[in-house]
């Protein structure tokens, strides 16, 4: 593991981040160098360590919690403290460690926290300089405010499931954990301008509109509704995905103007079909799209690909995510990570895209076991003593994982 200094070591984060978006903003954090402590009750555990989210199978941890990968995959590199707040006992010791924190990241449905006094006006009283990011799907005030939310049905909300034309995905979520760990860079310069800590609302809806106005201005400013499950490029003069050899095989390919028709045109031996400087009637385009499909269909996804890209063209292959996997691109960058995870055993996970020259972003493990840093927190946060932990531990406000794996990972950036 590289030993050069990272831009936020030192800093402190609280996460009761869950689920994709509240998960990501704290792993962009961690990878950054911050010591981010995911916060989960035993009783509750994350949504993503279910069976539901697993990809593969699930696996049960030593203290019967369930993970899997996608949880560990999203929590990579963060530290896990079970405490739970629904005890009186817990809520002291949380407002201690938020003595101690720098930033605290929550999404949960409505005031949650304030009900416990653990919110933000609460724990800004006693560290001023806090920054709280609060993430949800229709944001903190306003009609919907309430309201609960994912990113399937925030992506029906803002059109997306419609352009896309299939109903999941889990785009918002990632938009919205982006935007607020760039949210939380932005406070902490201003805490170190002016002593003065922040409370940050992001809403997907917002993270989401931002990325869309082309979408949004169509109707609005044009009269018309952007198109979905089209593979049309507004503006090119040929754009189209092509089936290829193999097994739902597919290539995609875009014309930009008069000489990337020619240079297709020379390409598939038609100088019949040759448009000049003028754009090509729909006659004209459909016979060279026919042409362009029959020549894509005789060979594979890749080499039709190569070839185009060889003369000068926009085009590329549909992958799948097997083929993501094998992108010699990504293996040269060394963007796979190799981990170990003590339930799993060595996985390949994401590795950090954050490549800053002197303080490159870095993956410290796969997603903890559930209590497995507890103690270790308490301890060195807020100087808990082995009379606190264990009377903590008996009235069931902290769990400490069985048996702390002294895994880590193998080599990272």
């Amino acid at each position: 593991m590289s030993d050069q200094p990272q831009a936020l070591e030192g800093l402190r984060v609280l996460s009761f981040g869950a689920f994709v978006a509240g998960n990501t903003a704290g792993l962009l954090l961690a990878e950054l160098g911050a010591e981010v402590v995911k916060i989960e009750a035993r009783e509750r555990p994350e949504v993503l360590r279910t069976p539901a989210y697993a990809i593969g199978p699930a696996v049960t941890e030593p203290s019967g919690a369930p993970q899997t990968v996608m949880y560990g995959t999203l929590s990579r590199g963060t530290k896990s403290l079970s405490i739970d707040l629904r005890k009186e006992a817990a809520r002291p010791v949380f407002r201690a460690l938020a003595r101690e924190a720098d930033v605290v990241i929550e999404n949960f449905a409505g005031p949650t926290l304030t009900r416990w006094g653990c919110g933000f006006e609460d724990l800004s009283a006693h560290n001023p300089r806090l920054v709280w990011l609060s993430l949800s799907g229709y944001g903190r005030d306003g009609p919907w405010a309430n309201y609960l939310a994912y990113a399937t049905n925030i992506s029906g909300y803002m059109g997306l499931t419609s352009l896309w034309g299939h109903a999941h995905g889990t785009f918002p979520d990632y938009v919205t954990g982006t935007t607020g760990a760039l949210a939380v860079l932005g406070a902490l310069a201003e805490v170190a301008r002016t002593g003065q800590g922040a409370y940050l609302d992001v809403a997907q809806i917002d993270a989401m509109a931002q990325l869309m106005t082309p979408v949004l201005l169509d109707p609005l400013v044009n009269g018309r509704e952007a198109a979905g499950g089209e593979n049309v490029v507004p503006g090119s003069w040929l754009a189209g995905v092509y089936p290829a050899l193999g097994r739902d095989a597919w290539v995609a390919v875009e014309l930009e103007d008069a000489e990337d028709w020619s240079v297709l045109c020379r390409v598939l031996g038609c100088p019949e079909l040759e448009a000049g400087p003028r754009a090509p009637t729909a006659d004209h385009r459909g016979r060279l799209d026919a042409a362009l499909a029959s020549w894509v269909a005789e060979r594979t996804a890749h080499t039709a690909a190569h070839l185009l890209q060889k003369a000068g063209l926009a085009a590329g292959p549909v992958q799948e995510p097997e083929d993501v996997w094998r992108d010699p691109q990504l293996w040269a960058r060394g963007f796979p990570v190799r981990l170990l995870n003590p339930d799993y055993g060595p996985l390949h996970y994401p590795g950090s895209v954050l490549r800053l020259n002197r303080s490159p972003g870095r993956i410290r493990g796969s997603g903890p076991r559930l209590g497995q840093h507890t103690h270790a927190i308490l301890r060195d946060w807020i100087g808990a003593s082995e009379a606190d932990l264990a009377s903590l531990s008996a009235s069931g406000a902290i769990f400490q994982a069985p048996g702390e794996p002294t895994v880590e990972d193998e080599g990272t950036r």
